[in-house]
């Protein structure tokens, strides 16, 4: 696949039908407030973006053709599967991650404070979490929701929060490692 000739390509279906695929977005989006209509108005979007694709005139009303009846259950069947693959897989991962994220949280201060390397500072966190797992996960906990104020605050909070959960995250370290 030539990738900059089929951007190149992209880009002039779009350009050439710029309004027509904005309103379309729009009436999608908005449209889509209603649940039940959230599938079929993605598939008429898709429907439009084909139809460009091949060359084919595109029209607003092309963003309606998922309410056609096989298109409407189709439309759906797809959306219901996504959902649930989409959301099993998405939880799974957001447990994953939190899970790494608590055992992995004293390697930095770790490598500063003992000089270890990657691995050993791995596994000295993961005896600290395991020797002290209520204090950890509250160390976590903290440190996350620091970082949260910090972002909900445009991301310039940031500047502060950072700094003051990782000082935090190495008081910490220093003392549930009996440093």
């Amino acid at each position: 696949m030539d990738y900059e000739v089929a951007l190149k390509n992209s880009w002039n279906v779009v350009k050439e039908n710029l309004v027509t695929f904005i309103v379309g977005l729009l009436i999608a989006a908005v449209g889509s407030i209603l649940i039940v209509t959230i599938a079929p108005l993605a598939y008429g979007f898709t429907s439009m973006a084909v139809k460009g694709a091949r060359g084919e005139k595109i029209e607003i009303n092309d963003v309606f053709v998922g309410f056609n009846k096989d298109d409407f259950i189709r439309s759906w069947t797809f959306m219901l599967v996504y959902m649930v693959v989409a959301g099993v897989l998405g939880q799974i991962a957001s447990i994953l991650s939190t899970i790494v994220g608590i055992l992995f949280m004293f390697t930095l201060p770790l490598l500063v404070i003992k000089g270890y390397g990657g691995i050993e500072g791995i596994t000295e966190s993961i005896e600290i979490i395991k020797k002290v797992p209520v204090e950890s996960i509250i160390v976590y906990v903290i440190t996350l929701v620091l970082n949260m104020i910090g972002a909900i605050l445009l991301g310039v909070g940031l500047l502060i929060t950072v700094p003051i959960s990782t000082v935090f995250l190495a008081n910490a370290t220093f003392e549930l490692a009996e440093e």
